[in-house]
């Protein structure tokens, strides 16, 4: 199995850095491959603009045929991000903005849409510094389900096998190790 670790962390000493690393470390030693993106440090994509979203095929630059060179490569997509002010950063809503387009990640037939990345499964990680009871008890973290799983795993044909979500993550050690031991649990399995 191929797995791609999309990474959505400006900090490479941050708990979502760790995560990743884990996680390739885990299903290398079990013998996947695994390639790791890190979204703030290579082959980071302009935003996303209005020209290039209409009028027929989008044009595609070399980043962008990278990116989905990587997506096709994969049979499982692992997301890593923290959760920020209800969603994911603007990187990885922009690398989404900017990869999962028509023709390439779903296509309308008959007005209906297709997804065309079967057989890829999704697994997201994410990290909140709001404490998970209030997090639950608002909706956070169902709403950020629902959106993922809808509106953009199933839409573009893919199946959502893992949502894990961390909050209360603070600067302490002891939660860090915590939340890596629960990660590493889910990861074995």
């Amino acid at each position: 199995m191929n797995i791609l670790i999309v990474l959505a962390h400006p900090n490479h000493n941050s708990l979502n850095y760790s995560i990743a690393n884990l996680i390739k470390e885990q299903k290398e030693a079990q013998g996947y491959s695994v390639k790791m993106l890190d979204l703030y440090k290579e082959n980071r994509q302009d935003f996303f603009t209005f020209e290039n979203s209409y009028g027929g095929e989008i044009e595609k630059d070399e980043k962008t045929i990278y990116h989905q060179e990587l997506i096709s490569w994969a049979d499982n997509i692992s997301f890593v991000f923290p959760y920020w002010w209800g969603s994911e950063p603007a990187i990885l809503h922009n690398w989404i903005d900017s990869n999962f387009l028509p023709n390439f990640a779903f296509k309308y037939t008959n007005g209906m849409p297709k997804g065309m990345l079967q057989k890829r499964t999704v697994t997201i990680y994410t990290t909140s510094g709001t404490p998970k009871f209030l997090c639950n008890i608002m909706g956070g973290h169902r709403r950020l389900k629902r959106r993922w799983k809808k509106g953009i795993v199933e839409f573009c044909g893919m199946k959502l096998d893992g949502f894990y979500a961390f909050g209360g993550v603070d600067t302490s050690k002891e939660k860090a190790e915590k939340i890596l031991k629960d990660v590493e649990k889910r990861v074995t399995k």
